[in-house]
């Protein structure tokens, strides 16, 4: 990286999770600005993502372990039968709906581990080089060691842990700034100090499928409306010539620096 540099690791994540989102999420690569899809491999459509983008080697892809299931319209099972994930399920074998409900009642990291073993070798499975890995929800808060024994896990699975890289942030996102989301991302990429950030998003497109996701907290209307916006984060040709003019460098994970 050279002087005065902007170099941007750009991650797409719930690759996988429905239709809608994976064609969303492939024009984000194709079309977009894109570099890191992280796949779910308990989403019902993982076999729909592996056909749009499975193949493309330009694409770092990861593993976006899940271990929760957030919403009240679609829930995930764990790939491992209930019984041997027993701590990571409800009463009727789904997972629980956020990590905050393991405070109450710890899981068993060896159960964490073992699924996302078997999410691994299913990704693995359906045509995917998986390089990186990294947590739905960002889980491993809510469980003491968790974020060791996975960046352990990782380095015996050959992965990348994407936690030395999640601390570089465009700080400037979280300011009021005149326009729409666009306009403020811009305004963020365009004032950033020389050096290395993340950017993570859930592309979508607002219309009938992704609107049937969502939850008391979270409806659907609001969920497509967001995911919209993050997909053109992405791919809105304002962002382009941002990238473009400015020289800013996309990365791949196993492209970047580690900053923690």
């Amino acid at each position: 990286m050279t002087e005065n540099a902007i170099s941007l690791i750009t991650r797409a994540d719930d690759y996988g999770n429905c239709e809608s989102h994976n064609r969303a999420i492939a024009e984000s690569v194709k079309h977009g600005i894109v570099r890191n899809v992280s796949v779910m491999a308990t989403g019902p459509a993982l076999e729909h993502a592996a056909s749009l983008l499975a193949g493309d080697r330009s694409i770092c892809f990861g593993l976006h372990a899940t271990m929760n299931a957030e919403w009240e319209t679609f829930r995930w099972k764990p790939l491992l039968p209930a019984g041997e994930v027993p701590t990571l399920v409800d009463e009727n074998g789904y997972f629980k709906q956020h990590p905050g409900l393991w405070l109450a009642a710890q899981p068993d990291v060896g159960q964490i581990l073992n699924e996302m073993k078997a999410q691994l070798d299913k990704l693995r499975a359906a045509g995917f080089l998986i390089t990186y890995a990294d947590s739905h929800m960002v889980f491993e808060w809510a469980v003491p060691g968790l974020d060791a024994a996975i960046d352990e896990w990782c380095a015996k699975e050959g992965l990348l842990s994407y936690r030395p890289f999640s601390g570089s942030r465009l700080p400037s996102l979280e300011t009021e700034a005149a326009g729409d989301p666009v306009d403020r991302f811009v305004h963020a990429l365009q004032h950033a100090e020389p050096g290395q950030y993340l950017i993570v998003g859930h592309p979508g497109y607002d219309d009938e499928e992704t609107r049937g996701w969502g939850n008391a907290d979270y409806p659907g209307e609001k969920v497509a409306q967001d995911r919209h916006w993050e997909r053109l984060l992405f791919t809105d040709e304002r962002v382009l010539a941002a990238v473009r003019n400015g020289g800013v460098k996309l990365l791949r994970y196993d492209e970047a620096r580690a900053v923690r």
